[in-house]
């Protein structure tokens, strides 16, 4: 993937890349990682009840950050009837260039980085579209999702007023997700930052998620980190953790903030050999020790009461 994605970021097939999103390859192996991995996401009905209970716990002022491309945290959340969105910020109202928060509204937020296997880009089906209007007044149909879009039961990942040149108006979620991995034969694939080294190159679309993320940390109350060992397809994450949790370990530690002492930073993860465990640490190396806790007996009811 790495390969590919090099190939056609530096456009070494020439300047007629297949799309925005990557060349024919890039595009038919997105489109099975999203069938592999939605073919074994259970319903929302049929999750395991560890999932149900973490959802329960999470509270609406929680912000999540995933890497994971599946729809478990969604399904989660919508059964147990807990609000999220899928964006940083809601707004009351904007302008040209700024707007007002509206942090009256109580919702999980999750971020997912590195996009979902059910979410879908439609800049480069406007460009076509707009491109073969100008060329010939054709009005062909291009992409499955777009074309028709109640089909699939697309709609923008954000939702209430937005600055007019946010990427993320160019994002979709499809609701019928199932459908669409199951009878979808069309040349397109979902949103997703594929699994390379360099799949930042790609995130441009999503920058909104990290902005802030460098001051964040010192003002939160808790930050907790589940399932990630910091491998090395997503190094360029660390800068990020690194920043987020020395300013949380840094700032306000001895003093109470908003009447609360700051929690440990937690840390869950499944490591059973002391060799593991050891560099699982490593890696995190730069977390303040005396302010952290781990759990290595992985994701389970024990995890959910640990964090």
């Amino acid at each position: 993937m790495s390969y590919l994605d090099i190939e056609h970021f530096l456009e070494l097939r020439g300047s007629k890349a297949w799309s925005a999103e990557g060349n024919e390859a890039q595009i038919m192996i997105k489109k099975a990682i999203g069938s592999v991995i939605h073919g074994s996401t259970p319903s929302a009905s049929s999750l395991p009840q560890i999932y149900y209970d973490f959802a329960e716990a999470v509270s609406t002022r929680d912000v999540i950050i995933t890497l994971n491309y599946d729809v478990l945290l969604e399904r989660a959340f919508e059964h147990v009837g807990k609000p999220y969105r899928l964006f940083p910020d809601r707004y009351k109202s904007v302008t040209r260039t700024s707007g007002v928060i509206d942090s009256d509204v109580e919702e999980v937020t999750i971020l997912k980085l590195h996009g979902s296997v059910d979410w879908f880009d439609d800049r480069h089906y406007l460009e076509s579209k707009a491109y073969l209007r100008e060329f010939d007044g054709a009005d062909i149909n291009l992409h499955s999702v777009f074309d028709n879009p109640e089909r699939y039961g697309a709609e923008r990942i954000v939702s209430g007023p937005r600055l007019p040149d946010d990427p993320l108006l160019h994002i979709f979620r499809i609701r019928e997700v199932d459908e669409y991995y199951r009878s979808d034969a069309g040349f397109n694939a979902p949103f997703l930052l594929s699994p390379s080294h360099v799949k930042f190159v790609y995130a441009q679309p999503l920058l909104g998620f990290w902005y802030g993320m460098g001051r964040a940390g010192g003002y939160n109350l808790g930050i907790s980190v589940v399932g990630f060992s910091l491998p090395a397809h997503d190094e360029y994450i660390r800068i990020g953790l690194y920043q987020m949790i020395s300013n949380y370990q840094y700032s306000w530690w001895d003093e109470p903030l908003l009447d609360v002492l700051k929690d440990y930073v937690r840390l869950v993860d499944l490591k059973q050999a002391e060799s593991d465990v050891s560099d699982f640490k490593k890696r995190y190396q730069f977390l303040e020790h005396e302010r952290t806790k781990f759990y290595f007996d992985g994701f389970n009811s024990s995890a959910i009461d640990f964090l």
